[in-house]
């Protein structure tokens, strides 16, 4: 089964030694391909990757070639960042985050997940059996989950989409003639600053 697993940890020493542990099982060969391998870490709100390493066999052009950098680019994007500012808001809090957890895809799953300082290991995998990893991750407790690989790449295609249409649509609104009611609205504007300016030179 090809599939992207994803452990989760809130130590950084916990995940490094994981990830050796994972560096030595894709050199082992065996049963379990291991594809790609991306480290990703939140800070400030946001998750970014911090280093990423491949088996060397898988071609950039391939679908499980491009799945760490599919990734990367959605969840760092504008659509990562919408979804970044959701958890912020009214969906993010401690309570209501474990009830959306079932329904959830990669994006909302991981951006739920992970609070500051919190690591995630993302893998892309071919397993006949998921006990080896299970076992490797089991050992520092780790919260793990796994997605299809190739409904991951689906998901990555369909952010990608959204993301060119939220783009396209920004830019026909900020280049979009002003209408009678945003004309009103920079004569408020202009009013304000000036009063502004006027007030600012009184205290002086």
């Amino acid at each position: 089964m090809e599939n992207v697993m994803i452990g989760y940890f809130s130590e950084e020493q916990a995940a490094l030694d994981a990830l050796a542990d994972l560096e030595s099982l894709q050199k082992a060969g065996g049963e379990t391909q291991i594809a790609q391998v991306g480290i990703f870490k939140k800070d400030q709100g946001m998750i970014s990757l911090r280093r990423s390493f491949g088996s060397g066999a898988e071609a950039d052009e391939s679908i499980i070639g491009g799945i760490i950098g599919g990734i990367t680019g959605v969840i760092a994007g504008p659509v990562g960042t919408l979804l970044s500012v959701g958890v912020g808001g009214s969906v993010g809090s401690e309570e209501n985050a474990p009830h959306m957890m079932p329904d959830a895809n990669l994006f909302w799953s991981m951006t739920l997940r992970m609070k500051d300082e919190h690591i995630a290991i993302v893998a892309v995998v071919q397993e006949l059996d998921q006990s080896p990893l299970d076992q490797l991750f089991g050992g520092y407790t780790a919260v793990t989950e796994r997605f299809g690989a190739a409904e991951v790449q689906e998901e990555i295609e369909h952010a990608r989409n959204l993301q060119d249409r939220l783009e396209k649509t920004v830019r026909d609104e900020l280049t979009a003639e002003r209408s009678a009611q945003r004309d009103k609205r920079v004569q408020d504007l202009k009013v304000t600053v000036k009063s502004d300016f006027a007030n600012m030179m009184a205290e002086q």
